[in-house]
């Protein structure tokens, strides 16, 4: 439990009276009460207030030594359940002393040593915003100057329309403050009624006997009628003295509630005293305290005011102590009741906060003078939120003979902030259905600018001191108000959530109408697609009743899709046609509302359990099996937390796992000792290279200095059978080649470190197939290094680009020689690829900056394979080198940047291979063999997907699931088709021990040959007739060394295309209509031959220029 005792948390609790911003002498505020506390009590702990004792024994001992002489609740009405966060409002209790105690110091260290004991505050004492009257200026100057006047021209008055007056219904200020004269001539009639406690049903629950306004005989029987926590509290309530009456009676010194009434709503428009903004809204009196200026109880009184009914709560208070206590009673009442609290800022005029006005959820009031003149007596800071008149305010006062004054002048900011509260409420009245922040927003965004907003006070600058200006309730009522509707959630009525192609589906929206958001009625709404595979049946919804500030309404649509639709979150949009909602006067009329949100309706199959929402994926998702057992698991990172997933969405047991540090590499696993089960790798920023056993348990923690970058690599390098790990790591200058075995021990001949950023990981494969392996390794800066199994550099290395290097080396055998060779992307556009001793093999310009890994399949099924990959001109290549050519059909627009490796898979289970990329705006492509889209895709999302996806079996049903990690969530996508099973680049950098090698050994042909019966066969040539290339396709049926010569029409050679072994299989080869010495042939007839041990055919083909 934290413990805290410094003032604002402590929490010194300062007690309030009614001078807390009179102006003495000193202009200061007037300290603490010198016998109370208030102290929060765990609630576990009961509490008996008539005996003074507790359930806790060292509580109990304090109490005693102390000399408690009374316990009692801060706020008895708090009901058990109020709480702001994990603060229980009815746990904080205020203690009183038998005797004044100058060390309350001492006992509040006392109180805090108790486990028990959350907070102790020292209690205030709070005054009125009150200054004695020195001035008398011309009256009601002040209802001009806020532009009232022209306000009340809005309704027709003359003809029955009452500014603050609603059919049915009534907006309620609640003052809470020193007494409130409830009889008053110009207030009786504007005097809230509880009819919650007409005990007899007549309507009212005052009545008018022998000349003097009483209550209702019928009403008063000392029952809690309307369950609101008070007894016949038919006008208010007397918190300091626990009964009924908040009238001050003889007690003229308690004029103050009287006269902030008066300012708030005295009856206007009839012929006697003065008038107010309000104009008729109701008046409740919350009376708060007993010795004037003294207000003993205010924030007792608010509590009350708001489990009353209160919209607006005015409180001319103040000291200049923050209290965390207070602070969440403000917040909770904000939060719970929707009441609007306004609060004077004092009239010290210093700029300090003051309190309650400074805290949050409360509109802050300082004063101005006639002319729109602030004068420097009242307080100024940048909590303040708006001025409004406080000189010379002419207002409501009380009187015990018809012959006394009944009005006087006031000055403070105690008047100000009263007719900002009467502003407020009169606003209300027209906006009914409008929330609290939608209120404050109008009055403060309406406010008008005043010179002195850019002046001073004895040379401190009052810019940003002033809040927005000064009150305009013209304004406030006549601005077109703001409207924002967002859609929270969308819901389609299917069994998975998700709208399925081919089918008709009811889509349910449901939209909210923002907090501070003007209510509307009248609402339509109209749904649109611009995907032409989908027909929307029902397109419009109507709303029939009004849709409040912050209030939630749902619409529901029917839309039909065909078969080809894609999968994801497809784009549609609403469009919002809408009326103001509120109780308008004759005189005022808003425009209506157009508008369009976006929204995504989810197409497709999900997995049952997925997405997982809420979480930014930060790596590689990896699809593996540490258990060995029939279902696979998913793991990935956010931040320095690994997560690990089963079918369903349920946590694999012992995940998630906290590194304690950001993770900054992707995820690797493989089986380190050789036991049957596998290990999860990875590295941190803060050096620490983790290997997980699969229950998430510590299997090894390896520690170095410097950050680790790219991946770690598993791969057996110094021959003893087990894997070893291989991992960079990298400071400002240096990078840093480790090898280390599974039992945390460096390989002879590691580390190594070279000048540079090498951040893109390494590859490893036995380059030059001497029995051992090479780590191949890149730096941005244009670097290539091949390193072997000793740690030395290999002879041709390191070899040095002319361009940055963008992504991870790929190694395979390209050219089915027997032997390797080196790929690498670099960002001009160039694919490099490099032979095992480092001379160059073939460079490919590829037209855009390469940016994103290195994948190999030989799509085409040709025996030859293809290099594919991504560009930043939003490409998708898929280019041969054999033939120096991309595929037919390639390179395919993805229509936005791909940072990911592209996964090659058979999805489908036709033997033949698909390309899956991801964009960083969230859509997932599937590209077939000959660059046509795969059925339902592209998947959409607005998700940017900046890791490269994985794809596995997750559930056992033998298709295959995409598994996405994205900024927002991890999705995983259902594949109906059945899974083919050919190998393939499958994953992230080939392998999950991502080591970045094609085993072209492996590949489809290789791997399926005997069950493929293929002939002789020369096809046709496309396209045909061409310019300036054209491929040939041909069939062998076993491996054999062919030919395919091209001849002029006089039968003259022209090239030989390729004269070698092939393997058994597909094949295709291209001519750029060129000769054997490079130089383009003329148009004409040519004619291309295969020939192959017995076989010969010959077919014709047409170059045309």
């Amino acid at each position: 439990m934290i413990k805290m005792n410094h003032i604002g948390y402590r929490i010194k609790l300062f007690t309030f009276t009614l001078t807390s911003f009179l102006m003495f002498e000193s202009g200061k505020s007037q300290g603490f009460h010198n016998n109370l506390l208030k102290i929060y009590i765990e609630k576990k702990v009961v509490v008996n207030e008539f005996t003074l004792t507790t359930s806790d024994e060292m509580l109990n001992e304090l109490f005693q030594n102390a000399g408690v002489s009374k316990i009692k609740k801060w706020l008895p009405t708090a009901k058990e359940s109020y709480s702001y966060g994990n603060i229980y409002l009815s746990r904080y209790y205020i203690i009183n002393f038998s005797k004044p105690d100058k060390k309350l110091d001492d006992l509040v260290t006392s109180f805090l040593e108790l486990d028990n004991i959350r907070v102790v505050e020292h209690i205030p004492i709070t005054t009125i915003n009150d200054v004695p009257n020195d001035e008398y200026w011309q009256q009601l100057y002040g209802l001009r100057q806020i532009y009232a006047e022209n306000a009340f021209t809005l309704w027709d008055y003359e003809n029955g329309e009452i500014p603050g007056f609603i059919p049915n219904d009534e907006v309620v200020v609640g003052i809470v403050d020193l007494g409130l004269m409830w009889d008053h001539p110009d207030l009786i009639d504007n005097i809230w009624r509880n009819i919650g406690e007409d005990a007899d049903g007549d309507g009212d629950v005052i009545e008018y006997i022998d000349n003097e306004w009483v209550f209702d005989p019928g009403d008063t029987n000392s029952i809690d009628d309307d369950g609101d926590g008070f007894i016949d509290n038919f006008l208010g309530y007397n918190v300091a003295l626990e009964h009924n009456d908040p009238h001050p009676r003889q007690n003229l010194i308690m004029d103050h509630g009287t006269l902030v009434a008066g300012c708030v709503s005295a009856m206007t428009n009839n012929e006697i005293g003065v008038s107010s903004v309000g104009w008729s809204v109701k008046l409740m009196g919350i009376s708060c305290g007993q010795d004037p200026p003294s207000i003993s109880h205010p924030y007792e009184g608010l509590l009350a005011a708001a489990q009353m009914g209160a919209d607006v709560i005015n409180m001319s208070f103040g000291s200049t102590s923050w209290i965390e206590s207070n602070q969440v009673l403000i917040n909770f009442i904000n939060e719970e009741f929707g009441c609007v609290l306004v609060a004077s800022s004092g009239n010290s005029g210093v700029q300090e906060p003051n309190y309650p006005a400074s805290y949050d959820n409360v509109i802050s009031v300082t004063a101005t003078g006639p002319n729109n003149h602030f004068d420097c007596w009242p307080n100024f800071h940048e909590t303040v939120d708006i001025s409004a008149p406080g000189s010379d305010i002419w207002t409501t006062t009380p009187f015990t003979t018809m012959d006394q004054d009944m009005y006087e002048p006031a000055t403070g900011t105690s008047f100000s902030s009263p007719i900002v509260a009467g502003a407020v409420a009169l606003l209300k009245t027209v906006f009914p259905d409008g929330d609290s922040k939608f209120l404050e927003s109008l009055i403060l965004n309406t406010a008008s600018p005043i010179d002195d907003m850019n002046g001073d006070c004895d040379g401190q600058s009052l810019e940003g001191m002033l809040g927005e200006g000064q009150l305009n309730i013209y304004d406030a009522l006549t601005m077109q108000p703001p409207m924002e509707v967002y859609a929270s959630d969308i819901y389609v009525d299917s069994p998975g959530g998700l709208a399925i192609p081919g089918d008709t589906n009811e889509i349910i929206i449901s939209l909210v109408n923002l907090t501070g958001s003007v209510p509307i009625e009248d609402v339509v709404l109209q749904l649109s697609t611009n995907d032409s595979t989908i027909t929307i049946i029902n397109d419009e919804h109507i709303i029939g009743t009004v849709v409040p500030s912050g209030n939630d309404f749902q619409a529901d649509f029917l839309i039909e899709s065909d078969e080809m639709t894609s999968f994801g979150d497809i784009p549609f949009s609403i469009n919002i046609n809408a009326s103001v909602s509120g109780n308008f006067p004759s005189g005022l009329e808003f425009d209506s509302y157009v508008d369009q949100i976006e929204i995504r309706v989810p197409f497709g199959f999900e997995q049952d359990g997925y997405p997982i929402e809420d979480i930014a994926v930060k790596s590689e998702p990896l699809f593996t099996n540490l258990y060995g057992n029939s279902f696979s698991q998913i793991y990935f990172n956010t931040d320095s937390i690994i997560i690990g997933k089963w079918i369903s969405g349920f946590d694999v047991l012992g995940f998630p796992f906290d590194a304690g540090s950001n993770i900054t590499t992707t995820l690797s696993s493989g089986d380190l000792d050789g036991d049957g089960d596998g290990e999860l790798i990875f590295g941190t920023g803060n050096g620490s290279l983790y290997a997980l056993n699969k229950d998430g348990t510590l299997y090894m923690e390896f520690v170095q200095i410097d950050s680790i970058v790219g991946y770690p690599v598993l791969y057996d390098i110094d021959g003893t059978n087990t894997l070893d790990i291989i991992f960079i790591s990298l400071n400002d200058t240096v990078s840093t080649i480790h090898v280390i075995n599974h039992n945390g021990e460096y390989v002879n001949g590691f580390p190594i470190s070279f000048n540079g950023k090498f951040n893109h990981g390494s590859s490893v494969a036995d380059l030059n197939l001497d029995g051992m392996p090479e780590i191949i390794t890149s730096s941005n800066e244009g670097m290539v290094v091949a390193i072997n199994s000793a740690g030395e550099l290999i002879p041709g290395f390191p070899l040095t680009l002319s361009s940055d290097i963008s992504t991870s080396s790929t190694i395979a055998n390209i050219d089915i020689d027997d032997e390797l060779e080196i790929i690498i992307g670099a960002t001009d556009g160039n694919l490099y690829i490099f032979n095992h001793d480092g001379s160059s093999f073939q460079t490919f310009l590829s037209g855009g900056a390469i940016c994103s890994g290195l994948s190999i399949a030989d799509l085409d099924q040709d025996g030859l394979m293809e290099i594919v990959f991504n560009t930043n001109d939003n490409l998708l290549h898929a280019w041969e080198p054999e033939s120096q050519m991309e595929l037919d059909g390639w390179p395919v627009s993805i229509h936005n940047q791909s940072i990911t490796e592209p996964i090659i898979v058979d999805i489908n289970n036709d033997l033949m291979l698909e390309v899956i990329s991801a964009t960083i705006i969230g859509d997932i492509y599937i590209t077939k063999h000959d660059g046509s889209s795969f059925e339902n895709f592209p998947f959409l999302s607005d998700d940017s997907i900046q890791y490269t996806p994985a794809i596995g079996d997750l559930d056992g049903d033998s298709d295959y699931e995409i598994i996405v990690g994205t900024k927002n969530n991890l999705k995983v996508i259902d594949i109906l088709d059945d899974a083919g099973a050919q190998y393939s680049w499958s994953v992230f950098r080939g392998n999950t021990h991502r080591n970045g090698f094609y085993d072209t050994a492996q590949s489809y042909l290789n791997n399926r040959v005997s069950e493929i019966a293929f002939e002789f066969k020369l096809g046709k040539n496309y396209p045909n007739p061409f310019n300036p290339s054209t491929r040939i396709n041909f069939t062998i049926p076993n491996k054999m060394n062919v030919s395919v010569v091209i001849y002029d029409i006089m039968g003259r050679r022209v090239k030989t295309l390729i004269d070698r072994l092939l393997i058994q299989g597909n094949h295709n080869i291209a001519w750029h209509g060129n000769d054997q010495y490079g130089s383009n042939v003329s148009s004409g007839i040519y004619f291309y031959e295969l020939r192959g041990e017995d076989f010969g055919q010959t077919r014709k083909m047409l170059l045309i220029k």
